[in-house]
């Protein structure tokens, strides 16, 4: 398949010829997750951002080959971050995964650095077009505390074809430095959500989500002491966060290795062979 050919509706189809989803009841909360890989090998835990977790199929078939690991669609009824964080820390226990290394995009980047300071059993802690708490992305909600609820009910309320719509007309604003095919393939990534029915439920709950950030205490670099030297950041170059909210993060971590990346905020999902190889090269280093 070309770029100009790849589909994520296609993708999926062809993940899960080869990755069956295992649902599951934890602390009382369904979820799904695929769980595959090398049978006690490091695992690498993906963290997805606005609940779509199969923005990290590519990933999940490229480091299957040498690691065990985890991608997992959320429960959708958790009322907090902590307890979301708490549900996903008893999934680990349960499959007895130690010492993971978290990838986070998104606003799962931010669901990452909270996980790593609630539990610090960390290997290794690797961010992707994401921001930290203290950062102006998150100063609306702030000045407006009711302003990521309303949005959320205002989904609910919405027929789902056509929040659909209004969805895919925003996202395709933030493309920047890809080419043409390439947002034909983001495209198809919002598309496929758009043509899954389950998706609105899965991004209202992903709004509350975000919206319950502001209620967190600020990160602290002492936070982050767990993964010193073992922290990959990899920054879109024309990222929907700003430039401001880019080096407070990087100035957060403690001796993190900093890259930027072609690209929008979309880069994680749609330019993913390039996130992939600075990952690769990241973990043979940490392997050393």
């Amino acid at each position: 398949m070309t770029k100009q050919e790849r589909s994520y509706a296609e993708e999926e189809k062809e993940f899960l010829k080869d990755h069956s989803y295992i649902e599951d009841e934890i602390n009382g909360h369904r979820l799904r997750y695929v769980f595959s890989g090398v049978d006690h090998a490091q695992t690498i835990v993906f963290l997805n951002g606005l609940e779509i977790q199969q923005m990290f199929m590519r990933y999940v078939e490229t480091f299957e080959v040498e690691y065990s690991v985890l991608m997992i669609e959320y429960p959708t009824d958790t009322k907090s971050n902590d307890e979301q964080l708490f549900v996903i820390y008893n999934l680990l226990q349960k499959l007895n995964i130690d010492m993971p290394i978290i990838v986070g995009a998104s606003d799962g980047g931010m669901q990452a650095q909270l996980y790593t300071r609630k539990y610090k059993e960390v290997r290794a802690l690797i961010l992707m077009a994401t921001v930290t708490l203290d950062s102006n992305y998150l100063a609306p909600d702030r000045k407006r505390p009711w302003l990521t609820g309303a949005l959320a009910t205002a989904l609910k309320l919405i027929p789902w074809k056509v929040a659909s719509r209004i969805l895919l007309g925003k996202v395709n604003t933030y493309y920047q430095g890809e080419t043409e095919d390439e947002m034909a393939y983001g495209t198809s990534f919002f598309q496929m959500v758009a043509d899954d029915p389950r998706s609105k439920k899965k991004l209202i709950h992903a709004f509350r989500m975000v919206g319950e950030l502001i209620h967190e205490p600020l990160l602290k670099t002492s936070d982050f002491e767990c993964v010193r030297g073992r922290i990959l950041l990899l920054q879109p170059e024309n990222d929907i966060f700003s430039k401001r909210d880019q080096k407070t993060i990087e100035a957060l971590l403690p001796a993190p290795e900093v890259h930027y990346m072609r690209g929008s905020h979309h880069g994680p999902w749609v330019l993913q062979d390039e996130y992939i190889s600075r990952i690769k090269d990241f973990l043979n280093r940490l392997a050393e």
